[in-house]
């Protein structure tokens, strides 16, 4: 089983989910937190303005990178932005990514992503094991590591900061 990296992201003023890094396609499963280059995804919530107002909302996100040193700048646009998701139950808020399976469509590539991060990952040390997502076209599996200090950026009115 091929494993990649998978990055988890949040905004610094929504108090929300772990932020994570993670890793290449040769890693097993809750392997220490290296930095090799290759594919990435970021679980992002995000704050989301409404055009021509100065009302937003809080929706989430998986953004996908076909090379991880392109998403490390801060402004580096997404290869791959997945559909935007609500907690409804919420009253629409972001999602929680932690202790529950979240399906995550990118209607671009009709790629699915499933997520399964630890229900006590925001607990966790800074690159700490947090879970693990697995694309499920191919199989592929990403390991989950929080990381708070990710990049922010600006995509269609969604900003991860």
């Amino acid at each position: 089983m091929k494993l990649s990296t998978l990055f988890i992201t949040s905004l610094s003023f929504i108090p929300s989910l772990i932020t994570a890094v993670a890793i290449s396609d040769v890693a097993s499963r809750n392997e220490t937190l290296t930095k090799r280059g290759g594919e990435v995804n970021y679980l992002s919530n995000c704050l989301r303005w409404i055009a021509g107002t100065a009302d937003s909302y809080t929706a989430s996100y998986v953004a996908w990178y076909a090379n991880v040193d392109n998403s490390q700048s801060g402004y580096d646009r997404p290869d791959s932005l997945s559909n935007e998701y609500r907690n409804w139950a919420a009253g629409g808020d972001y999602l929680h990514w932690e202790g529950q399976q979240q399906d995550i469509y990118f209607s671009d590539s009709g790629v699915t992503v499933q997520t399964h991060i630890d229900s006590d990952a925001q607990s966790r040390a800074f690159t700490a094991y947090a879970g693990w997502a697995q694309r499920t076209s191919d199989g592929k599996v990403f390991n989950c590591y929080k990381n708070m200090e990710i990049p922010s950026f600006i995509d269609m009115g969604a900003q991860i900061v």
